[in-house]
């Protein structure tokens, strides 16, 4: 609490006032109060991965729609490029910021419920865009939505376990987002095929619509009704009470103390994140290019991959908290250094062996070892820093790690591709290349932050 309290110290005003702040942030509630019931905090993770599911749908369902979009709305590559991309990532980590500090203020569960309609409302919304700029908008919208969500969860799930059981918890919640990207796969084809089937329609209001539109508007709207869901669970108490006027300048100010450990946090799983995401977009192009795979293959084949190495997520988490009782402080980063080492000679052999099947075999096992991260980063924030600063914090976390993964990832291989390789055939070898350029700088920034944490850990505890 020393540490806690010089913090605040050098980030806020003198006088009374900012005494009153400090004995109030240093006078924890009673212990007893700390953390819902074990079937409550359960419930919560219950309702947020369904939410989780749910919002990966509404970011993802684009992908296999592009080719309608870009007809009927007559666009580039690079315009549908931009609509997946920039349009709805810089909303989604910028928003963070302002969502931060509500979240440090206000109910988590009203912003939650605010950010659940707010995608639904716009993913609904992109069924009734009829130019390039109307869809960007409706998609902008949609990303600021899920960045609230995101957070607001990460904040929530924290405060309703303690530290020892944190991970498995946040591994439950993250393995809805990871299983939801293998869901659009998988069952998001056949959606789609049957709405182009069908062909246009009349809708009551809305006049004739696209098949396109059609989707847009029957994965977008129900999430509008699903959103009360969040009152289904109580608020998690904050432990230590909530610094009214601060802003991020005492987060910045704790974090500064503890640099390695948040340039691990925020770049380190940024980085890894990347690599991640690059896999996940690139390798069905690799089957498809070099393999002559078509996507009514590819789809199921990815997606069941996907889902099985989703499910080992809270293997991962289960682990961590294993390694934590036992007096490792610095069990998230550890374990990620040695599941990031363990993948990276799958996703090399993915790429240079002869068979397809093998390449989806190395693929689940690079996904498997991989996706340990998904949820220790988030945890990792949770772990190491006073509740008090945890939605700025958890703010922070995905302004920089989702730019770093959303911008780094599928960019990194394009580029590569293009312009050092000139052969879109050799897809494969640039995927190869990420592994030694994106992942590898991961697990050193890892190892680098391990000291940092276990100082933090103690100086919080």
């Amino acid at each position: 609490m020393t540490q806690i309290s010089a913090t605040m110290a050098s980030s806020s005003g003198s006088g009374g006032a900012h005494g009153d702040v400090e004995a109030n942030i240093a006078s924890p509630l009673p212990e007893q109060a700390a953390y819902p019931s074990p079937l409550m905090g359960w419930l919560t993770v219950a309702i947020l991965f369904l939410l989780y599911i749910l919002s990966l749908t509404d970011r993802n369902i684009m992908a296999l729609m592009v080719g309608p979009i870009k007809k009927d709305l007559g666009l580039s590559d690079l315009q549908i490029s931009l609509l997946q991309g920039p349009a709805f990532a810089i909303l989604f980590c910028l928003c963070a910021i302002p969502l931060g500090m509500a979240l440090d203020r206000f109910s988590r569960r009203v912003v939650l419920y605010l950010s659940v309609t707010v995608w639904s409302i716009a993913a609904a919304s992109c069924g009734l865009a009829g130019s390039f700029a109307a869809l960007a908008m409706a998609r902008a919208g949609v990303g600021a939505g899920e960045s609230g969500f995101g957070t607001g969860s990460y904040s929530v799930v924290g405060d309703s376990f303690p530290p020892h059981k944190v991970s498995l918890a946040m591994s439950v919640f993250i393995m809805g987002g990871v299983m939801g990207a293998g869901i659009v796969f998988l069952f998001g084809g056949p959606i789609v095929a049957a709405a182009m089937k069908a062909g246009p329609a009349v809708w009551p209001v809305f006049g004739l619509l696209q098949p396109w539109q059609q989707v847009f508007i029957m994965t977008g709207a129900p999430g509008i009704a699903l959103a009360f869901l969040v009152f289904a669970f109580r608020e998690p108490p904050r432990r230590r009470a909530i610094s009214a006027g601060a802003g991020y300048g005492e987060a910045w100010a704790f974090m500064r103390e503890y640099k390695p450990l948040y340039l691990a946090t925020f770049v380190g799983f940024g980085l890894a994140y990347a690599a991640t995401i690059g896999f996940q977009l690139w390798t069905p192009v690799y089957l498809a290019r070099v393999h002559g795979w078509e996507p009514g293959r590819i789809g199921p084949v990815i997606g069941l991959a996907q889902i099985g190495a989703a499910a080992m997520i809270p293997l991962h988490g289960w682990t961590v908290d294993r390694l934590y009782r036992r007096g490792r402080r610095d069990a998230h980063l550890f374990w990620c250094l040695l599941t990031v080492l363990a993948s990276a000679p799958f996703g090399i052999a993915a790429f240079l062996v002869s068979s397809p099947w093998t390449t989806v075999a190395c693929y689940w096992c690079f996904m498997a070892l991989i996706l340990s991260t998904s949820s220790m980063g988030p945890a990792t924030v949770q772990v190491v820093t006073p509740q008090y600063l945890r939605g700025r914090v958890s703010a922070l976390y995905v302004l920089a790690s989702g730019l770093i993964a959303m911008a780094g990832g599928p960019a990194f291989i394009g580029l590569v591709t293009d312009k050092l390789l000139g052969d879109e055939m050799k897809v494969g070898l640039s995927l190869v290349i990420s592994v030694f350029c994106v992942l590898l700088p991961a697990a050193l920034l890892f190892a680098f932050g391990r000291a940092s944490m276990r100082r933090a850990h103690e100086a919080i505890a």
